[in-house]
């Protein structure tokens, strides 16, 4: 892999047209989303006003839940203030879309064309971590070095692969799925576990029974997600004709 160290860390620091590569490559994958959302909205017909609130909430308690699992850390208030965490991020941006909805009494599922849209953000905004340096993994034979002299297995590029495979998935069964705004849901119970999962290859502190605060999160988010999956699965089944 890459040795990123002199890069990152040296004068010559990774910059985009001037910009700092993660700057460039969050900021290219938020107008990205953006761009995706609001141009299926368009060709749906869905293009309103509802549908504007729904996406800056979800924007807001996003950035505001991305900071929550930090406090859990015990992160200084420089690190809480400047960093995030994506799953705080993706679970506060979804109360934010119920809280939105419930208070202005929006009526819109739009679950099937937001999940596209953040797992196409999310695919490009991880690489700006690679170039970072943050998020990285554990110490391993092969992969990148980001810092400290040690080959570390780039997790980053992990999910930004895992995102843009999830993009392709959820572009293809956007128009072939019979409930409205069940993807989104799916998306995010798959992508907790995967999180889940790839903490064990991450550098995270444990925090409570060898779990770190992000596999406990994974699994509180699962468990509700879950049930919200299974009451959907039973009303259909009631709706259905014998």
């Amino acid at each position: 892999m890459l040795d990123t160290h002199d890069r990152l860390y040296g004068n010559e620091a990774p910059y985009i047209f001037g910009i700092p590569a993660y700057t460039f490559f969050v900021g290219l994958g938020i107008i990205a989303g953006l761009l995706y959302y609001f141009v299926s909205l368009k060709r749906r017909g869905q293009a309103n006003e509802g549908a504007v609130k729904i996406v800056f909430s979800a924007l807001i308690c996003g950035v505001i839940g991305s900071r929550v699992p930090l406090l859990f850390e015990g992160r200084g208030w420089e690190e809480i203030l400047f960093g995030k965490s994506i799953v705080g991020g993706l679970i506060g941006g979804m109360f934010g879309v119920i809280a939105i909805k419930k208070i202005l009494g929006i009526k819109l599922k739009l679950g099937n064309v937001i999940a596209p849209s953040i797992a196409l953000g999310m695919a490009i905004g991880r690489l700006g971590c690679f170039f970072n340096g943050c998020c990285y993994g554990i110490i391993a034979s092969w992969g990148g070095d980001f810092g400290d002299g040690l080959f570390r297995l780039p997790t980053q590029l992990f999910e930004s692969a895992y995102h843009f495979i999830a993009f392709v998935l959820l572009v293809y069964y956007r128009n072939k799925v019979k409930t409205p705004g069940i993807l989104f849901k799916l998306y995010l119970l798959v992508y907790l576990i995967f999180r889940f999962l790839t903490e064990f290859i991450r550098e995270n502190p444990v925090v409570c029974c060898g779990m770190t605060i992000y596999q406990i999160i994974c699994i509180l988010s699962s468990i509700y997600l879950g049930i919200i999956l299974w009451r959907l699965s039973k009303n259909e089944r009631k709706q259905q004709p014998e």
